[in-house]
């Protein structure tokens, strides 16, 4: 490895080895030479000449202005976790990338806060930019440039809920775990969905982290709606002002409970070799009468191993291995994603949701493999392996 030191006065990164010259990002350009070295340092890996890897994070303005701001704890780890074998982190956003350089926040130890440097294109994109509405409109024209420079964009976009659903319909393995899911059109008849399943989830396709979740229910005379903050009985469909487009709706399974409440399981998983691997298995409670087990709407988490004897973790790591290879035929470089399933009473494994952009885990030890497992994936991509 090598040591590299920014000068923020010059807004440049420089080596200090005079008897030796190198090159750096996708471009493969000059990295310049000091003798002054300065407290703001990285350490990069070196193949031949060519040192690296830069690994630019996609973002939008909003995240970088609040860097200083919010804690970053994925964002942190994955700085630290490549440092440790090489490589040099840095937050963008679109509108900072030109022909041969980009803006790029980079996290400095000493100070221990993200600063702006200035550096070459990256070896390689790792997307985690946060709005689904807004990723199709903003980075359209990013996409273009990054495909004609050659520069691998790890995760390209959010899954589409629907056409997912679709393509694992079609896997012999993947469709007997999958709840039946309808798309809500204004032509769909919800009361003979209901009198079929009699519990329905709507979910909406451009939603995340449980928002806009709504579950009906019927019975002989009423029908009962419950979102995260209330529910209430109606004696008809039509009394309820439903949305007509822009929502799956999917069928509600009973599942088993752990302490008298609902749980689910969250998988992580990443692309390691020539399959995918479960980096680990995080268990989410729901509130007492809670459609969700989010944490964001007052879920709880428990440790994996009070659930262990009850997990098949054989048949989770097989399920897994099959959904990426799916994945990977329709979606480019599909490196991460995580899984959100649960076992019905019955002890059947049913899937509720695949993510290609997982939340944080407060699981430390999730959390920690998962950040080794993707920086491995950043040297497979940049080809700086050991």
């Amino acid at each position: 490895m090598i040591t590299i030191y920014y000068h923020k006065e010059k807004q440049q990164w420089f080596h200090n080895n005079p008897s030796a010259s190198y090159t750096w990002g996708v471009q493969e350009i000059e990295l310049p030479f000091t003798q002054n070295i300065s407290s703001t340092q990285a350490f990069l890996r070196l193949k031949g000449e060519k040192a690296g890897p830069i690994v630019g994070v996609l973002t939008n303005k909003a995240v970088l202005q609040k860097l200083n701001v919010k804690q970053r704890p994925l964002l942190e780890l994955l700085h630290h976790t490549l440092q440790e074998k090489g490589g040099l982190l840095a937050l963008f956003a679109e509108e900072t990338m030109s022909h041969h350089f980009f803006e790029g926040y980079c996290f400095d130890g000493a100070k221990k806060q993200w600063i702006k440097t200035t550096l070459p294109l990256p070896n390689v994109i790792y997307n985690r930019y946060p709005g689904r509405k807004s990723e199709i409109k903003k980075l359209t024209s990013l996409h273009q440039k990054i495909k004609s420079r050659h520069i691998p964009l790890f995760n390209s976009a959010f899954f589409s809920k629907w056409k997912v659903y679709q393509l694992f319909s079609k896997d012999p393995l993947l469709s007997s775990h999958l709840p039946k899911t309808y798309r809500l059109t204004p032509e769909i008849d919800i009361d003979k969905l209901l009198q079929k399943h009699s519990s329905l989830y709507f979910k909406p396709i451009n939603s995340s982290k449980g928002a806009g979740i709504f579950r009906l229910s019927s019975d002989k005379h009423t029908i009962t709606y419950q979102d995260h903050t209330r529910k209430e009985e109606f004696s008809s469909l039509q009394a309820i002002d439903l949305p007509r487009s822009a929502y799956l709706i999917q069928e509600a399974i009973e599942t088993q409970p752990f302490k008298d409440r609902r749980y689910d399981l969250r998988i992580l998983a990443h692309h390691k070799d020539s399959g995918y691997v479960i980096s680990g298995v995080g268990i989410r409670h729901s509130p007492y009468q809670s459609i969700t087990t989010h944490t964001l709407n007052g879920g709880s988490i428990s440790p994996f191993q009070d659930l262990e004897d009850e997990v098949d973790t054989s048949f989770l790591s097989s399920f897994v291995n099959t959904c990426g290879q799916v994945l990977q035929k329709s979606f480019p470089l599909v490196e991460e994603f995580s899984l959100d399933m649960a076992k019905s009473v019955q002890g059947q494994y049913y899937l509720f949701e695949v993510n290609a952009k997982p939340m944080i885990f407060d699981e430390t030890d999730i959390q920690t493999q998962g950040a080794k497992h993707i920086c491995n994936i950043f040297y497979k991509l940049t080809k700086f392996l050991d």
